[in-house]
């Protein structure tokens, strides 16, 4: 009935998208807590589904924005502001509409809420200031960074540790299915943050990549052999997969035969090889810790490690463009 009322609503005279999904959504998140509802956040999944298709996220993303700043103790009373920071000081994690570390099954839901989190993480200047105390204080860690970004900002709340976006990229691309279509923007979401050279804009020299500042814990060097692992793992797959003629679907985004027989997403040979070149690309990235340092001259490295699209992600441009789209579906891949 949902994707019938949307369908509808891109023909000509009639209301639009837009306004279809916003009202869904409010329909949707209405309900107290929501979130925890699978029934609600299977059919979120497909409305975020629908509207990255449509290329109207943005509208599902400003009603998410508002009602993640009232989770995290914006626009409430000195009363309810005092509870939650009192919960969170007993060691409880900052609420998100994501619970838990990752989804593996609500993936579209996970990529829209992670996105607007993101936008909170910047409008807030939060990973701004904490990149740079890590960058001036090289004694620092992520947590004494955090901190001290809460008392330079005067934030009422700020999110837990591991709820920084670099840590939520990185164990949403853990979990998300090797043939999902949003796979290679979530990895590559993962590595604007991980690979950025924030030096510059604080008058200082570049000192290499932030990212390796945040994986020094021993449970975040093992995060990054978990994640090493996972993409010679999703490599192999798109590998096997360029050999055979039908490829069986890891997770729930399927290879599905659409009803006039013509083949579903991801069942082009030259796409999975694609897939593999470029997941291999992220493997030499996360692997090799020498260009990582400040003083590497990227042009200088060797072909097979995309410079062109390294340069672009490590100046953290966001239109950095991975493969090409099916625009009748707009399934798979696009800019950032």
């Amino acid at each position: 009935m949902i994707q019938a009322h949307i369908s509808v609503s891109t023909q000509p005279n009639e209301v639009g998208p837009v306004a279809v999904l916003e009202f869904w959504v409010q329909a949707l998140i209405s309900q107290h807590l929501w979130y925890r509802e699978q029934p609600i956040l299977f059919l979120m999944d497909h409305l975020c589904k629908a509207a990255f298709q449509l290329m109207q996220e943005d509208c599902i993303q400003k009603l998410l924005y508002q009602q993640h700043k009232n989770a995290l103790g914006y626009h409430c009373d000195r009363s309810l502001l005092s509870s939650l920071v009192s919960w969170i000081v007993a060691g409880n994690i900052t609420p998100s509409f994501v619970e838990g570390l990752a989804t593996p099954t609500q993936v579209w839901f996970a990529w829209t809420v992670l996105n607007m989190e993101s936008i909170f993480e910047e409008d807030s200047q939060l990973r701004r200031v904490i990149e740079g105390e890590l960058v001036i204080n090289s004694a620092f860690t992520p947590d004494q960074a955090l901190k001290k970004a809460q008392t330079q900002l005067k934030l009422p709340i700020v999110p837990s540790l591991q709820r920084l976006l670099i840590y939520r990229w990185a164990h949403q691309a853990l979990v998300t299915p090797s043939d999902h279509p949003l796979l290679p923007l979530i990895w590559q979401k993962f590595f604007l943050l991980y690979l950025h050279r924030p030096g510059p804009q604080y008058g200082l020299p570049i000192d290499g990549c932030i990212g390796r500042r945040f994986f020094q814990s021993p449970a975040h060097i093992n995060l990054l052999k978990e994640m090493k692992r996972r993409l010679t793992e999703v490599a192999d797959f798109h590998h096997a997969a360029s050999k055979a003629l039908r490829v069986p679907a890891e997770g729930s985004e399927g290879l599905p035969e659409s009803h006039s027989g013509t083949p579903g997403y991801l069942t082009s040979p030259e796409l999975h090889k694609e897939l593999v070149r470029l997941f291999n690309v992220y493997i030499l990235w996360l692997e090799d810790e020498n260009f990582q340092k400040g003083d590497t001259y990227i042009p200088s490295l060797p072909k097979h490690y995309d410079i062109h699209r390294l340069a672009k992600v490590m100046q953290n441009q966001q239109g950095c463009s991975l493969l090409s789209i099916d625009p009748s579906t707009r399934m798979g891949f696009r800019k950032l």
